[in-house]
């Protein structure tokens, strides 16, 4: 059975560890950042939450406030753990503290598939505020949780 709760300091060497072997399997995040414990830790970040399985971190997701909505990012599943519901457990507890809006690049179609059997509504594609290693500018895919979605209880 896996179990979400708030993420707390000690937690942080077990994300970075999950993230990266997120970052091997699926290239996320594309660049893996100078300081991973930073990054899973964003300025605007309101609260962060694990998945654990047997004392070992499966899942990862933070919440964060842009202007006007809070949102879902940092959002990863170990690949071991992919298909055991560990998402749409962490998707429900950031939904339940209240996160309306995610993004996510074009190409993640596994996570695309998530966002959308869980209740997510596509809302807007744009080019990416940032560039991939090659120079490429990808397209971002907006959700907004559906409202009469029954996923988030």
């Amino acid at each position: 059975m896996v179990l979400v709760r708030p993420r707390n300091p000690a937690d942080l060497p077990g994300c970075v560890e999950a993230l990266s072997e997120v970052h091997e399997s699926d290239d996320y995040p594309h660049r893996w950042p100078q300081d991973p414990a930073a990054w899973l830790t964003p300025e605007n970040m309101m609260a962060a939450w694990v998945a654990e399985h047997d004392n070992h971190t499966v899942g990862h997701v933070v919440l964060i406030d842009k202007p006007g909505a809070l949102w879902v990012s940092r959002l990863f599943v170990r690949p071991g753990h992919r298909g055991s519901l560990v998402g749409d457990s962490l998707l429900r507890q950031a939904r339940t503290a209240g996160a309306s809006m995610l993004d996510v690049i074009e190409h993640s179609s596994k996570a695309i598939e998530l966002y959308e059997r869980t209740g997510w509504t596509l809302v807007d594609t744009r080019p990416a505020e940032w560039t991939m290693s090659d120079g490429r500018r990808p397209v971002e895919r907006i959700y907004r949780v559906d409202p009469h979605s029954t996923e988030h209880s």
